[in-house]
Order: structure tokens, then C-alpha cells, then sequence
């Protein structure tokens, strides 16, 4: 016999949970869900404290407006068809980079810091010299404070904190934006190492920019952080590296991750 309320099934005697029998929901749906949830959750702990019926009819009326999220669905695309439209992004992304990541040469790379000092502010100077000859990443070149370089090194923190040995060709550009960055009001109190226009730090995206545009001025399109970061490795393995310094100074976690990087 099986009997119980809505929900639930006595069967022999112990009661079961109809539940247990769905089948599990996707992965996107229960992650909308969990966003949902939590966005519902966070409104009503705002509404802690006295018991306020205004402030709770106030607080349900924001709720309810709020439209709760969607997760995408291709109702009129086989999933065949979406997985395929996907890899082939992904392949065209990954042939954009292979034909615009390849390392500059000798003789581009020195180029382009030539025409730099012709054709950029300072601060710019310095910060191409800077992603040349160490081979930080954007974010981490914009991270950096004014304790993080001295005179013979660069400490980079966060994840994979490392030192990198100053070149001596990298002081000249550097010590040229130090001086203008000191003729700067307010320059004093800041402690980030580069500060934009507006005296804050460059953010990221501004430093890519810079690199795109001026790429685009000098005959070289593709040209962009990375393809500085992966030149500035190619370059020490040219001059005796082995592969495991150049993953520690690229702040890879493996040399297997460097080989993988330049592979590309």
C-alpha cells in the first residue's frame, strides 16, 4: 500500500521522499538558482532589527521587482550545433593569437623602443621598457608600488610573488619617469609605482590600450602586452636560460605550463 501526503509515499511502512526520485538539476540551472537565493537572502537580512511593517512591505515590494535571473537556452539549436559554434570560436581565437603573439626580433623589439621615446609621454616610455624587459603581465605591472623596485630588482606579490633581476638598459626610462613623476603634485602620497593622468594608478586596461594604439601607429597591429611577455621569454632562453628559470621568472606554475605558453 502506498499512501501520505503531497510530497511524500509511506511504502512498507516508511516514508519516503518524492524528491529523492527527481533527477538532478544542471549544473547552470542550480547555479541561477544559488544566485537567486543568495540575492533574496541578502535583501531580507537588510530588513533585520525592530519589527517595522513598513519597512517589510517596502522591502517585499523591492523584491518582487526585481526579475529573477534566466539561464540561456538555444531552444531551436541541436547541442551538437552549440558545442561546434563554441570550438570554433575558440580555434579562431587561438589563430588570432598564434599569428599575433609571435615574438618580436632583435632588431623590432629595439626598434620599437626607439620610436617609443619619440612618440610617447614618459610614463609611457617607462612602461613599455618595463613589460620588454621583465615580462610581467599587465596586471601585476599594475599592481606594483613604489617599495616593489629597486635599483638591481622587482618583487612582484600576489599569487606567484617572485623577484626579477633589474636590467641595466631598464634604468634610463625608468629614472626619467621617476623625475617626472616627482615634479607631480600630490605624487608624494601615492604608492603606486605608475600613476596615470589623474594621479591614480593605471589600471590594466588603460596599459593595453596604450601598447594597441601605438602598435597600430608604428606599422605593428598586433602588437600588445603579451606579445612584450613573450618575447621577453623567448629572449632568455636565447641567452642560456633553461626552461625552469624562465617558468620562475614568468611566474608560471610549471615549466610545462612555459613550454605550453610558448608553444602557442
Amino acid at each position: 500500500m502506498i499512501c501520505g501526503s503531497p510530497g511524500k509515499s509511506v511504502v512498507g511502512g516508511w516514508d519516503v521522499s518524492l524528491s529523492s526520485f527527481r533527477r538532478p538539476l544542471p549544473r547552470h540551472k542550480r547555479r541561477v538558482n544559488q544566485a537567486n537565493r543568495h540575492r533574496d537572502h541578502q535583501m531580507l537580512i537588510s530588513a533585520r532589527g525592530p519589527v517595522d511593517l513598513e519597512h517589510a512591505a517596502t522591502a517585499e515590494e523591492d523584491l518582487s521587482k526585481v526579475r529573477p535571473l534566466q539561464w540561456r537556452k538555444w531552444p531551436d539549436t541541436p547541442l551538437g550545433g552549440v558545442v561546434r559554434g563554441k570550438l570554433d570560436r575558440i580555434e579562431v581565437r587561438r589563430s588570432f593569437e598564434a599569428a599575433t603573439l609571435s615574438p618580436l626580433a632583435d632588431g623590432e623589439l629595439d626598434e620599437m623602443l626607439a620610436a617609443a621615446a619619440h612618440l610617447l609621454s614618459t610614463k609611457d616610455v617607462a612602461v613599455l621598457h618595463f613589460l620588454a624587459r621583465t615580462g610581467v603581465r599587465v596586471t601585476e605591472l599594475s599592481a606594483l608600488d613604489l617599495r616593489d623596485v629597486s635599483a638591481c630588482s622587482v618583487i612582484v606579490r600576489g599569487g606567484r610573488r617572485r623577484t626579477i633581476p633589474l636590467p641595466p638598459e631598464l634604468r634610463p626610462p625608468l629614472d626619467a619617469y621617476l623625475r617626472a613623476r616627482a615634479e607631480r603634485p600630490g605624487a608624494d602620497e601615492a604608492t603606486a609605482y605608475f600613476l596615470d593622468a589623474f594621479g591614480c594608478r593605471v589600471s590594466p586596461g588603460s596599459v593595453n590600450d596604450v601598447v594597441a594604439t601605438f602598435g597600430t601607429l608604428i606599422g605593428m597591429p598586433g602588437l600588445s602586452a603579451r606579445t612584450l611577455r613573450k618575447t621577453f621569454a623567448v629572449n632568455l632562453l636565447r641567452a642560456g636560460a633553461d626552461l625552469g628559470a624562465t617558468s620562475e621568472m614568468l611566474g608560471h606554475a610549471s615549466p610545462e605550463a612555459t613550454r605550453a605558453y610558448l608553444a602557442r
